[in-house]
C-alpha cells in the first residue's frame, strides 16, 4: 500500500512541468523550470500541489487525523490524470473541495510576508552605484505602495535614509508619510548593517546612538520603535551583544549566519544574563514569494517554541531591488488558497510582537555566535588599519574636547564628531571592513576613514592646545628668542598612515616647554618619543625636568638634526609619568656646563664575537637568535617562568595555504610553512631607555624592516614591522599568508578582547576575532600578543599566531600589494583580562604631547581631569552628552565592580543612561567631586555626570 507521500510524488510528476528537489534551494531568482524554458504548470495545479503538500505535513503534525480526507484529494486527483492526462481547473477545484476539512487547522497557521530590499554597501561596486541602487529601490518601493494599497515594506540601516536625505531629498516627503502611515517599517538599529566582531565596544554602541539621533531628528522615527537589530548577513555575532543592544533599547534581533544547531526562534543570552529574542533565518533574506515557506511552516513552528506565525523576508537583494509585482501578486493570490496558512503582507516587528507570547517556552543559548568567514578579520588589512586608528582618534577627540569644553572657551563640536562617526560606522558594514570587498570599495572607504581622522585629529590637536594654554608656566625662563624659526614648525608632521594628532612647536629659543597628555584610564610611566624643532643648541647638553623640577631620563633617538621641509629637528626619549585621564608639563633645555668638555677618540678597538641578543630588564628576559632574529626565549621574571616552547622560536612565517578554500572570505588550509627566512642587516642598539635591534628580512618577492626592541621597566617586547608585501595570488599554486607565531609552553586556556568583553575560547586550526590581543594563560599570568591593527588570532597546537597579511585573489586581485607598517607587543602580564586590556590599550592610545609656551595659567602642571577607579571594569569611551560628562565602561571578569569617578570640579547630579543620553533606573551616590557606584558582572554602563 502506497503512503500519503508516495502518492503525491506520484502526482506531482505526472504533472508536466514540474521537477523533484533534491536538496534546500533559494527562494529568489528565477526558477529552473523557467531557466531551463520548460513551461510552468498553471496556477491552479500549482496552487492544488501546494495545498497537497501542506496538507501532508498538517496531518502528520496531528498524528494522522486527516489522512483519509488528503487521501481522498490525492486519488481523486490522481484519477483525473489518468483520465484525461491533465488536471484541469474543475478538477483542481473539486480536489481542494475534498481538503476543506483541514481549512480551520490550516488557518491557525499564518505567514507574515515582511518585503525587504538588502542593499550592500558599496560590496562588489563603487559608491556611486550604491546611491544609484538605493535611489531606484525607493522609487520602486513608493510606486508599489501606490499600487498594492496593502502592501508593506522595511528597510534597515541609517546610511541608506542618509543617501535619500543628501541626494533624493524628492523622495523624503513620501517616504516620511509612509513611515507614519506604518507600511515603511525602519528596522535600522545601526548605521549599516555590520559586522559584529570588529568594531569596537564604543562603535557598537555609536551605531545605535547615531542611527537613533539622525532617524529622529532627520526623519522623525521614534527612536523607541527602532528595537530591532537587523543583522541578515553578518559574518558571526559576539557573544556580548545582548547586553550592548539593551543599553541602545534593543530586543529583537534576526540573523541568517552563525548559531550551529535548528533553532529558529530562540533567546540568546549574553553572560550578564541580558536577552535577544532571536529569528535565524530558515530560508533566506532575499527569498521571492513562493509555497516552500508555507509548507515549511509546520516544521519551522516546531523549532519556534510552538509558534504558529511563521515569516517571510522577501525581495531581490545585495545589489537592491526589493519586491517585484511578481512576489506582490503571487502573494495575493496565495492569500486566497483556503487550505493554507493565512498569509498577509506584515513587518518584522509584527513577526516579534506574536513571538513574545512563546518567549518562556524557547531554548536559550548562551555563547557567541561564531566563527564564519574567518578570512574576514585579516583580509584588506589597510581597512583594518585604519578602522583601528580612526576608532582610537575619535575616542582621544572626544575625551580631550570634553576636557577642553569644560576649562576653556572651546566648545564640543558635537556635529563635527556626528560626521565623523558616521564615516567610520559606514565602513563598518559586513562587506567592507570584512574586506570581502573589490579595491573601489575599499578604497572610498579609506577616504571615510580620512575625513574622520582629519576632524578627529583637528579637535584633539585644539583641545590639547586650549588646555596647555590654561597650563601654568610662568614660573618657566623666558628666552630671547627674536631670530628663532621654530614657531609652526612641524605643520602636518607625524600624522602620515593614521599616526596620530599634529604636534606643531609653538616654543622657541633654548627652553622648550612640551605637555603630555595620556588618554587612557590608569597612570602611565613611560617613554615618550618628542620631535623638538630647530633648536639649535648642544644635544650633548640637554636637559629634560619634570613638573616638579625632578630630572627626567632621556635618550636621543637621533644624534643629529634631521630635515623636515625646510626645518630641523630631531626625536627624543623621555621617561615620563602621566596622570590618568590627565597631563603632565616638562621642559628641555641646555644645561649650563660645569666643566669644558674635551673628547677622545671612541672607535672600537677589538672585535666582539657574534652571539644571540639579550634585551632584559626587571620584568622579562628575551633572547634572539643571532642568525635569523627569532625569539628563543621569553622569561617571565615575576612567574619565574619561561614560555616560549624549548626549540622552538617566536617569528614571523610565511604560510602557504590552499587555494580551493582561500578567499577573503577564507584563509585556506595550511599546506606548509617557512620560517627561516634570508635575514641581514641585524644591527643591535642600547641606551638608557631602550635597547634592541633592527634587522631586515626577506621572503619570496617581499621584505620586512623589523625593529625590536624593550623599554626600561616595559612589560612588553615591542615588535615594529614595515612590510613591503609583493606577493598576490593570480597565478597558480598555493595562496600566500603572512603570520606572526609565538610557540608557547603549553597554556591553561586563551582569552581575547571582544566588543564589551572578553572571551575564553578553545584552541583550534582556525582564525578567530579580537579587538586587539589574544592571550595565553598560565595560571596569575600570562603571555599576550597585542596588536594596533590586526583582528584575526589563532591558538594552535602550543602556538598563539596573530595573522598579518592574506593575498587572497578574490574579489580583489590585489589586497594586500604595498606597504604596511604594523606595531606587536608581546607582553608578559597578569591574566587578570583588565591588564591585559591595559597593554593593548596603551598601544592603541600613545601619550600625545603638544609644544608649549610661558605663560599664566588656572590650571596645575601635572594633573587629572578625571580619575575612575573601577577594579575589573574598563572604560570604553568618554563624550560629552547634553552638556554633561559620559562615561561608558564595562566589566571583564564576571564579579561586581565597585567604581568611583572623581572629577575636578563638583558634581551636581550623576545618573545611569542610555546611549540616547536618557535616564535609566540605577542608583549612584555623589560625594563632591566623586560619584559611587557597582557595576553586575559583565555589565555595560553610561554614566552622565552634570
Amino acid at each position: 500500500m502506497m503512503t500519503l507521500a508516495a502518492k503525491f510524488k506520484k502526482l506531482k510528476t505526472m504533472v508536466g512541468g514540474n521537477r523533484e528537489i533534491l536538496h534546500y534551494e533559494e527562494t529568489f531568482g528565477m526558477p529552473m523550470e523557467e531557466f531551463r524554458k520548460v513551461t510552468m504548470p498553471n496556477k491552479w495545479i500549482r496552487r492544488i500541489l501546494a495545498e497537497l503538500e501542506f496538507s501532508l505535513q498538517l496531518t502528520a503534525s496531528l498524528g494522522g487525523k486527516y489522512d483519509a480526507q488528503v487521501e481522498a484529494a490525492l486519488n481523486f486527483l490522481q484519477g483525473k490524470m489518468e483520465e484525461a492526462g491533465v488536471l484541469t481547473q474543475k478538477a483542481c477545484v473539486e480536489g481542494e473541495g475534498l481538503l476543506l476539512p483541514l481549512q480551520k487547522e490550516a488557518k491557525s497557521y499564518s505567514l507574515i510576508l515582511a518585503a525587504h530590499a538588502h542593499i550592500d554597501m558599496n560590496w562588489m561596486w563603487s559608491w556611486h552605484e550604491t546611491v544609484a541602487s538605493t535611489v531606484a529601490t525607493f522609487q520602486t518601493m513608493l510606486k508599489l505602495m501606490e499600487e498594492y494599497p496593502g502592501f508593506c515594506f522595511s528597510q534597515s540601516q541609517a546610511a541608506v535614509y542618509k543617501i535619500i536625505e543628501r541626494f533624493a531629498p524628492e523622495l523624503k516627503p513620501e517616504i516620511e508619510k509612509r513611515i507614519q502611515e506604518g507600511r515603511w517599517e525602519v528596522t535600522a538599529s545601526a548605521w549599516v548593517e555590520t559586522d559584529k566582531n570588529m568594531p569596537s565596544t564604543e562603535s557598537l554602541l555609536n551605531h545605535m546612538r547615531y542611527t537613533k539621533k539622525y532617524l529622529h531628528e532627520v526623519w522623525h522615527v521614534n527612536p523607541d520603535t527602532l528595537n530591532i537589530d537587523f543583522s541578515p548577513d553578518t559574518f558571526g555575532h559576539s557573544a556580548n551583544l545582548p547586553e550592548l543592544d539593551a543599553l541602545g533599547g534593543v530586543k529583537y534581533y534576526y540573523h541568517c549566519r552563525g548559531l550551529d544547531g535548528n533553532e529558529a526562534l530562540y533567546r540568546w543570552k549574553a553572560p550578564s544574563g541580558k536577552e535577544l529574542l532571536m529569528y535565524r533565518e530558515q530560508h533566506w533574506y532575499n527569498s521571492g514569494i513562493t509555497p516552500k515557506p508555507a509548507i515549511a511552516l509546520i516544521d519551522v513552528a516546531k523549532r519556534s517554541g510552538g509558534l504558529k506565525t511563521g515569516l517571510v523576508v522577501y525581495g531581490v537583494g545585495d545589489h537592491g531591488g526589493g519586491p517585484t509585482r511578481r512576489d506582490l501578486d503571487r502573494a495575493q493570490e496565495m492569500m486566497t488558497w483556503p487550505v493554507f496558512p493565512e498569509i498577509r503582507f506584515g513587518t518584522f516587528g509584527e513577526f516579534f510582537k506574536a513571538a513574545e507570547a512563546v518567549r518562556e517556552q524557547l531554548p536559550v543559548v548562551d555563547h557567541e555566535l561564531n566563527f564564519i568567514f574567518p578570512g574576514c578579520y585579516t583580509t584588506q588589512s589597510r581597512l583594518k588599519m585604519a578602522n583601528r586608528h580612526a576608532e582610537a582618534a575619535l575616542f582621544d577627540a572626544q575625551l580631550w574636547n570634553t576636557f577642553a569644553a569644560a576649562e576653556s572657551s572651546l566648545g564640543y563640536n558635537e556635529a563635527q564628531y556626528e560626521a565623523a562617526w558616521q564615516s567610520v560606522l559606514f565602513t563598518h558594514f559586513h562587506d567592507i571592513l570584512t574586506g570581502s570587498c573589490v579595491q573601489d570599495s575599499r578604497e572610498h572607504a579609506m577616504g571615510e576613514f580620512t575625513n574622520a581622522m582629519a576632524a578627529a585629529n583637528t579637535r584633539t590637536s585644539l583641545s590639547m592646545q586650549k588646555l596647555a594654554e590654561k597650563i601654568d608656566t610662568s614660573m618657566f625662563a623666558i628666552d630671547a628668542a627674536e631670530d628663532d624659526q621654530s614657531f609652526g614648525a612641524g605643520v602636518g608632521y607625524g600624522v602620515e598612515a593614521f599616526a596620530g594628532p599634529p604636534a606643531p612647536e609653538h616654543g622657541a629659543g633654548k627652553n622648550r616647554i612640551y605637555h603630555l597628555f595620556n588618554s587612557t584610564a590608569k597612570s602611565r610611566t613611560e617613554n615618550v618619543e618628542l620631535t623638538v624643532w630647530d633648536w639649535n643648541f648642544d644635544l650633548r647638553q640637554i636637559e629634560i625636568r619634570d613638573a616638579d623640577g625632578g630630572a627626567l631620563e632621556f635618550q636621543l633617538v637621533d644624534e643629529a638634526l634631521q630635515q623636515y621641509w625646510d626645518h630641523k629637528y630631531f626625536r627624543i626619549l623621555v621617561k615620563a609619568t602621566v596622570p590618568a585621564f590627565g597631563y603632565t608639563t616638562i621642559r628641555l633645555t641646555e644645561k649650563e656646563l660645569e666643566v669644558y668638555p674635551f673628547y677622545l677618540q671612541g672607535e672600537i678597538r677589538t672585535s666582539k664575537p657574534f652571539e644571540n641578543l639579550v634585551l632584559e630588564n626587571e620584568n622579562l628576559r628575551a633572547e634572539f637568535s643571532i642568525l635569523d632574529g627569532g625569539l628563543l626565549s621569553l622569561f617571565d621574571k615575576k612567574a619565574d617562568a619561561e614560555r616560549i616552547e624549548p626549540g622552538q622560536k617566536g617569528s614571523l612565517q610565511y604560510i602557504y595555504t590552499e587555494r580551493d578554500t582561500s578567499s577573503a572570505w577564507n584563509i585556506g588550509r595550511y599546506e606548509r610553512m617557512e620560517n627561516s627566512f634570508e635575514t641581514s642587516e641585524i644591527k643591535p642598539f642600547a641606551g638608557a631607555l631602550l635597547s634592541g635591534f633592527t634587522m631586515k628580512q626577506h621572503f619570496v618577492d617581499s621584505c620586512a624592516e623589523i625593529k625590536i626592541s624593550l623599554g626600561k621597566n616595559s612589560t612588553a617586547l615591542d615588535i615594529d614591522l614595515k612590510i613591503d608585501w609583493k606577493e598576490e595570488s593570480r597565478k597558480p599554486g598555493a595562496v600566500p599568508v603572512l603570520i606572526y607565531a609565538l610557540p608557547l609552553c603549553g597554556a591553561d586556556r586563551y582569552f581575547y578582547d571582544v566588543p564589551g568583553g572578553v572571551q575564553y575560547r578553545e584552541p583550534g586550526g582556525i582564525d578567530v576575532p579580537a579587538l586587539q590581543y589574544g592571550a595565553a594563560q598560565y595560571g596569575e599570568r600570562a603571555v599576550a600578543l597585542v596588536s594596533d591593527s590586526k583582528y584575526g588570532y589563532r591558538a594552535h597546537k602550543n602556538t598563539l599566531s596573530c595573522t598579518l597579511l592574506n593575498a587572497s585573489n578574490n574579489p580583489d586581485p590585489y589586497p594586500e600589494r604595498g606597504i604596511h607598517n604594523i606595531k606587536l607587543h608581546v607582553a608578559v602580564c597578569d591574566s587578570a583580562p583588565e591588564k591585559a586590556e591595559q597593554i593593548a590599550t596603551a598601544l592603541n592610545h600613545k601619550i600625545a604631547y603638544q609644544s608649549g609656551y610661558v605663560h599664566g595659567g588656572t590650571l596645575k602642571q601635572s594633573a587629572s581631569f578625571l580619575t575612575v577607579e573601577s577594579g575589573t571594569a574598563v572604560v570604553s569611551g568618554v563624550t560629552t552628552l547634553d552638556g554633561a560628562i559620559a562615561v561608558r565602561l564595562y566589566e571583564t571578569t564576571g564579579k561586581p565592580a565597585w567604581v568611583c569617578i572623581e572629577t575636578m570640579k563638583p558634581i551636581e547630579k550623576a545618573c545611569f543612561c542610555d546611549v540616547l543620553g536618557r535616564e535609566t533606573d540605577g542608583i549612584i551616590q555623589i560625594e563632591v567631586c566623586r560619584a559611587v557606584f557597582t557595576m553586575q558582572p559583565y555589565t555595560t554602563v553610561m554614566i552622565k555626570l552634570q
